[in-house]
């Protein structure tokens, strides 16, 4: 009696065991990253910067967001808009709190170590804006004066940049959110340096009285930067063919025109 009642505690023990195992396997096999078969891509942006980003009524748009959803349903990933200062967007992708960024990011040498970048999908040109009622019609003209520009990014750089090489003592202000082409507006700031397309979109919607000064130094290239790992290079791979085709099939070009009433989506250069 004593060995069946030995023997009969050592199966329940056994089975016991078995169902512990089988809800660790189970558990194991769970993808990070997937939710119901499909990718989970996390895409980071300050949604204050219209026509790319913006958020209208709680809701996020722009060409960036129009962008990011056909690119989503072309590769089956489920999508999720996080946001965040255009300044910390860097520091997020670095932390892992997003997997890319969407904020007209240029590819810079210094990005280019660091991450992997998507096909270029937008081509514009930085320049300066004044207020229509200025004397100002050159670089030169604003010596010494106070210009505007957004904090962190590849603009900041490159104002800073032209500021050296032309000797041009610009008293440069660095904001993160606010509307330079309102500051302008005001006079806040003599004159402001930003994209092109995104300045020149404003200044006609808003009917501003505001004018590009017309010097073109800087021309930029957008892509979307992944972390260097084995995640970012399979997005970026994938990002890049969605973009790629959708080029070739004109829906890039399409989503241009609806946004920026040009297609930007093409190299001028």
């Amino acid at each position: 009696m004593k060995i069946k009642k030995i023997l009969l505690m050592l199966l329940i023990c056994t089975l016991a065991l078995g169902v512990i195992a089988c809800e660790n396997k189970q558990e194991t096999i769970d993808t990070s990253g997937e939710t119901d078969g499909k990718t989970k891509v996390v895409v980071g942006t300050s949604a204050s910067y219209k026509p790319w980003a913006f958020q209208e009524n709680d809701e996020v748009q722009g060409f960036e967001m129009d962008v990011w959803t056909e690119i989503a349903q072309r590769n089956n990933y489920e999508l999720e808009f996080k946001l965040g200062q255009f300044s910390g967007l860097v520091g997020m992708l670095d932390a892992g709190e997003i997997d890319t960024v969407a904020h007209q990011m240029s590819i810079t040498p210094e990005r280019e170590e660091k991450y992997y970048f998507s096909e270029p999908y937008a081509y514009s040109f930085y320049d300066l804006f004044v207020s229509e009622a200025s004397n100002y019609k050159s670089k030169e003209d604003l010596k010494g004066k106070k210009v505007g520009c957004w904090l962190g990014g590849n603009g900041e750089a490159t104002l800073r940049q032209i500021n050296d090489e032309y000797d041009l003592g610009f008293d440069i202000v660095t904001y993160d959110g606010a509307s330079l082409e309102n500051e302008v507006t005001i006079g806040r700031i003599a004159g402001l340096w930003q994209g092109e397309i995104k300045t020149k979109t404003i200044i006609e919607e808003n009917d501003l009285a505001i004018r590009q000064i017309n010097e073109k130094l800087v021309y930029e290239v957008n892509a979307y930067p992944f972390r260097k790992d084995e995640v970012g290079k399979k997005l970026s791979q994938e990002v890049a063919e969605s973009i790629n085709d959708m080029r070739e099939d004109g829906t890039l070009e399409q989503l241009s025109i609806k946004w920026f009433g040009i297609n930007t989506t093409k190299s001028v250069e």
